[in-house]
């Protein structure tokens, strides 16, 4: 994918937003972006603090098919002490 078609992807959806935070949201990473081009800098640590606003208790209650236990995810892991 050029960037001219990650461009009209990006506005694609942007445009498909129905929640007036979702815009907002939205439009506070691309200024965000558009400073830090600008500034000529990277992001420091902290920069999207307070997007994500929700995590529900039971977010990784559902482990995907392979997931269960490999070398990477081990059942039991080691101690970290």
């Amino acid at each position: 994918m050029d960037i001219e078609e990650m461009k009209r992807e990006i506005i694609k959806r942007i445009s498909e937003l129905q929640d007036e935070k979702e815009v907002e949201i939205a439009r506070k990473i691309i200024e965000e972006a558009l400073r830090f081009q600008k500034e000529g800098k990277l992001p420091e640590p902290g920069w999207a603090k307070g997007i994500i606003t929700y995590v529900s208790d039971d977010f990784d209650d559902f482990i995907p098919p392979g997931f269960e236990e490999s070398e990477i995810f081990p059942k039991d892991p080691p101690s970290l002490s």
